[in-house]
């Protein structure tokens, strides 16, 4: 038996060295005869199959390793050797068959991204394999991403369309709608298959299309808009953690090699570099304390720089040396490369020494850090606002601070989590398009699974845009019922129920939503809760004023004259027009204790004038016509309505007046023929007011509109004549012999 042993080691050795001479032959010897002495070793199994590969003897490399895969029935390594023998050996079938196999067992073992490599190979060898594009699109989903996943799915819609199953087509496509109902290429292949079905009713593979013609090419074109196949892999994705680490030693790395030593001596720079390098390649290796040690003498050379702080930090934090490692910390977060980083080991920091409050808080930054700077770019608006007051909020919920933590641990800890966080943001946006609602990541993840939630959500808002509304509602009501504490999804029903016309039930859940909110001790979400609602029912009187209540409780001045205006539609509507003046009053006197500028007055205002209009109380309506005057003087609307309320009121110089201030102002802009218009109107109500007509008299001269003008004048002397006023009468005929020459004599004689 030892001889045995002596005997299998030598031939091993000898076979291995031949491999690497590339001795393929010698190799094949050695192998079998190290076999011979021990008939079912891996090792020389493993190499006999390499060597008979490499010399082109398939078969004897395909008995290797299926001799090697009854030994080991769970390794993923024969079948993935079998396979690279089949597929040189030109046998893509029975290849792609045994990568699908490798790819089983690593997703057995948990190792899905391998499981993606291997089934990606079986694609490509077998494009149409259906067991292998389903397995596929399954651990892109499990993997989070979506990308990849719709387009496995359309492959495999292909796969049956080329089965002529359409329905299981069909099937296919719509799982990748559900991840994207916006996906333009899977709209394309639902459309296609939906026109397909309606027309036949046969089975078996689509006949092929004619070569020619524009509508033969057009329909092709839409028929292999979804032939795809799985993307090329990628390098891996990291989390935030490790690709900031990565960077920041790959930047010290490239600093070592730098002849730029800034104030440093070429001797203090030498032993900088010295140390760094050596440093960088300790850490590199995972000897943490030896690298922490060399870090410490570079920091203590003078060299400050965010890669090598978030270096120390990073280590520091691993070794739980929290202060320290905040210290180091720190400084790296001023750089953009670290700073979502060092906020992620910051918290963790904060988790082991046993303040979850503080690590809430910085990952609730983090949060912020992300939509601002990689989501929004920095153009969100009132983002920061909210952030702060969630900090402050979620410290009053502990419940809320563990599932925040944990989810947001799960998430960003994550390869895939920019994907995920982007899909959450686009999932939040969808849902709150066009309302007053200011929903961050935050707000869906302080509550259990809610990526899972608004993954659910997804299908319903899906059928909404399909027009498919009840089973859209039913969905969300599933989901309410699973879920009866998940604001999110009474959000989202109160939406559909909005979209689908169904009014008066979406207020009732906006009300109650509120109400909600209010309970949590959330003002803000309460107040946009209460918004949407009185965005589908303006003049709903308790929504109003639960709305006024709060926003002047919270000091929003622009949404409490926004309460006051609608609380005196509502009333002015009820045709109750001493309820409508007093919120009118209250609101206008909240206004002016609050220092509001006048133009925030202007729908109360508005709503004053035209209660006194409704009454005819002209008299009335001059005060708040006057101070929308000096609001905005160049709101000619507002000042020639004004001229009609001193007539009207029967204060005739201020009328007379305002409307020569507005013919000046007109003059002044070039807008004579409006003053024009408004004065023809405005003698329509008053024709027997000779001012009026002597301003439209002159105003029509300067315009060349002689006939015009002459009619006022003629006006204006009847009306003198009548009153007796002689002096006066003869003075306007005199003009008009003047401008009218023609008519002199007729003009004497009135006169005479």
């Amino acid at each position: 038996m030892e001889g045995d042993r002596l005997r299998y080691e030598q031939a091993l050795r000898r076979g291995h060295e031949a491999i690497w001479q590339k001795q393929w032959s010698v190799a094949i010897a050695a192998y079998r005869e190290a076999l011979e002495a021990f008939p079912d070793q891996p090792e020389a199994l493993t190499g006999l199959g390499l060597a008979c590969m490499e010399a082109g003897q398939y078969e004897g490399a395909v008995a290797a390793f299926r001799q090697l895969a009854r030994l080991r029935p769970g390794d993923p390594t024969p079948a993935l050797r079998l396979a690279e023998v089949y597929q040189r050996a030109g046998r893509a079938a029975e290849a792609a068959a045994h990568y699908h196999q490798a790819g089983r067992s690593f997703a057995e073992q948990g190792d899905l991204r391998r499981a993606v490599q291997a089934w990606v190979q079986a694609i490509r060898l077998e494009p149409g394999r259906v067991e292998t594009l389903e397995a596929l699109a399954q651990a892109y989903r499990q993997l989070h991403q979506p990308e990849a996943a719709i387009r496995v799915d359309l492959a495999r819609a292909r796969a049956w369309v080329q089965q002529g199953d359409l329905q299981r087509a069909l099937e296919a496509v719509s799982a990748a709608l559900a991840l994207d109902p916006d996906h333009p290429q899977a709209l394309q292949a639902r459309d296609w298959l939906r026109a397909q079905l309606t027309h036949r009713t046969g089975t078996g593979p689509l006949p092929m299309l004619p070569p020619r013609g524009a509508e033969a090419e057009t329909e092709r074109a839409r028929a292999e808009a979804f032939w795809m196949l799985p993307p090329e892999e990628a390098e891996p994705p990291v989390d935030p953690i490790r690709r900031a680490l990565s960077l920041a030693l790959q930047t010290l790395a490239d600093l070592v090699f730098s002849e730029d030593h800034g104030a440093f001596s070429e001797e203090e720079w030498f032993r900088i570099n010295a140390g760094l390098g050596r440093a960088v390649d300790a850490h590199s290796r995972g000897q943490w304390r030896e690298a922490l040690v060399l870090y410490e003498q570079v920091l203590a050379a003078g060299l400050e720089h965010p890669a090598l702080m978030f270096a120390v930090g990073a280590i520091l934090a691993e070794l739980k040396r929290c202060d320290e490692a905040a210290s180091r910390l720190q400084p790296a977060l001023t750089s953009s490369a670290y700073h979502l980083a060092g906020l992620l080991l910051l918290a963790r920091c904060e988790e082991r020494h046993g303040t979850p409050e503080r690590a809430v808080e910085r990952y609730l930054e983090a949060l912020e850090y992300i939509e601002q700077e990689l989501l929004y770019k920095g153009q969100a608006e009132g983002l920061r606002e909210r952030y702060r007051f969630l900090r402050a909020w979620i410290l009053r919920h502990p419940d809320q601070q563990m599932v925040l933590q944990k989810e947001v641990q799960q998430i960003l800890e994550s390869p895939t989590w920019l994907d995920r966080v982007t899909l959450i943001r686009r999932a939040l946006d969808q849902w709150t398009a066009g309302t007053p609602f200011q929903l961050t990541l935050a707000e869906a993840l302080m509550f259990p699974e809610g990526e899972r939630l608004l993954s659910e959500l997804g299908q319903a808002y899906a059928w909404a845009q399909q027009g498919l509304s009840y089973s859209a509602v039913e969905e969300v009501m599933r989901i309410v019922a699973e879920r009866p504490f998940a604001p999110l999804a009474h959000l989202a029903l109160g939406q559909l129920l909005a979209w689908g016309h169904r009014s008066q039930a979406a207020v009732g859940k906006f009300r109650a939503l509120g109400e909600y909110f209010l309970f949590m001790e959330d003002p803000y979400m309460a107040l946009a809760a209460f918004e949407q609602a009185l965005r589908l029912a303006p003049l709903d009187l308790p929504t109003l004023h639960r709305f006024l209540q709060l926003s002047q409780e919270l000091g929003d001045p622009s949404r409490t004259i926004q309460a006051f205006t609608g609380m005196a539609d509502a009333y002015l509507q009820m045709a109750n027009l001493e309820q409508a003046e007093r919120i009118c009053r209250e609101g206008l006197d909240w206004a002016a204790r609050r220092g509001l500028p006048g133009a925030a007055l202007r729908p109360l205002l508005l709503r004053l004038v035209e209660i006194a209009v409704q009454r005819l109380d002209w008299a009335q309506a001059i005060e708040p016509l006057e101070r929308l005057r000096t609001i905005d003087p160049k709101d000619l609307e507002i000042r020639w309505g004004l001229a009609e309320a001193y007539l009207r009121a029967h204060r005739l110089e201020p009328g007379l007046q305002e409307a020569r201030d507005l013919v000046d102002q007109a003059r002044a802009t070039g807008r004579l023929a409006e003053a024009a218009s408004n004065l023809e109107e405005l003698i329509a109500l008053f024709p027997e007011e000779p001012g009026l007509r002597q301003l439209a008299a002159q105003v029509h001269l300067e315009l060349g509109q002689m006939e015009s003008a002459i009619t006022h004048l003629e006006q204006i002397g009847e009306h003198y004549l009548r009153q007796g006023r002689l002096n006066d009468a003869r003075a306007v005929y005199q003009s008009l012999i003047q401008l009218n020459p023609d008519r002199a004599m007729h003009y004497r004689a009135l006169m005479g």
